[in-house]
């Protein structure tokens, strides 16, 4: 099965890679044969023993930083061009929720959700366009690939209520 979803040799980044999904889509590139994965997290400690522990599987590699900001997504596409000429795999995975009932939901939240889930792919990618283009060879294209979770980790209690 390995042969059939090799990613021999090619390089990815996954944004909000230190945990969860991320953490299990980083680990899942490795094992099938990805030369390098970028993961990014803002808590730069946490980014960091995540790739210590990925590194098991493969070369894994930290660059700590905020993707809910132009600056941060301007400072990560500068340090993965500083050390790749290409990308192969783009994986928009860092998100957020806010935990409050939509008639009290404040305005500081639905920028912080809107800047994280929406605005962070679409900039990165645009960002990252040069590199990803750079990763088209031969017989294959490079990847975008956007993770949309509200649930990735747990599940909210009255979820089915709705369905009993």
């Amino acid at each position: 099965m390995k042969n059939l979803f090799s990613l021999d040799g090619r390089v990815a980044l996954v944004t909000g890679g230190s945990r969860g999904i991320g953490f299990m889509i980083a680990q899942g590139l490795l094992e099938f044969g990805c030369a390098r994965v970028y993961i990014s997290a803002r808590k730069a400690s946490q980014c960091d023993e995540a790739a210590r522990q990925l590194s098991q599987f493969g070369e894994c590699i930290s660059i700590p930083g905020d993707v809910s900001t132009l600056e941060g997504i301007k400072a990560l596409v500068a340090e993965i061009e500083k050390r790749e000429p290409a990308l192969d795999i783009l994986v928009n995975n860092a998100g957020a929720a806010w935990g409050e009932a939509w008639d009290t939901f404040p305005e500081s939240g639905w920028d912080k959700v809107v800047d994280l889930n929406l605005k962070a792919p679409f900039f990165l990618t645009r960002e990252l366009t040069p590199l990803l283009k750079a990763g088209v060879r031969n017989d294959h294209l490079a990847k975008v690939i956007n993770i949309a979770s509200i649930d990735g980790i747990s599940v909210n209690m009255l979820e089915t209520y709705s369905y009993a």
